[in-house]
């Protein structure tokens, strides 16, 4: 399957697709950050994956995402217990601005 999809992307695609990456999982991390309650860590560089702390328990948060059909980030306390309340999201080439966007909304409702 991975072959096949980079034998359609072509000569620029990838390039492409990693600058729709890039650009669309700033674009939520810029947004999420704004948030009360919510800091993106922007200690080191990301790509499309990056940790956010949240304001309420992640399970809580995920719960609501589900709620609109938003599958939620990976809990990052069940492995690293310094990181309680912290979620790891990601955005790719698949996530529409307006996906974003909702995902921001209900990020907004579920502020401590």
């Amino acid at each position: 399957a991975a072959t096949v999809y980079m034998e359609l992307l072509g000569k620029t695609g990838l390039r492409q697709v990693t600058k729709l990456c890039y650009h669309k999982a700033h674009y939520a991390a810029d947004q999420i950050d704004a948030l009360d309650g919510y800091s993106v860590d922007r200690s080191k560089p990301f790509f499309n994956e990056f940790v956010v702390k949240c304001p309420l328990p992640v399970q809580e948060i995920n719960d609501r995402l589900l709620l609109e059909g938003i599958i939620g980030g990976y809990d990052l306390g069940q492995d690293y217990g310094h990181l309680k309340d912290h979620m790891l999201l990601c955005a790719t080439e698949v996530n529409t601005k307006e996906e974003i966007d909702v995902l921001v909304e209900v990020l907004r409702g579920a502020q401590a």
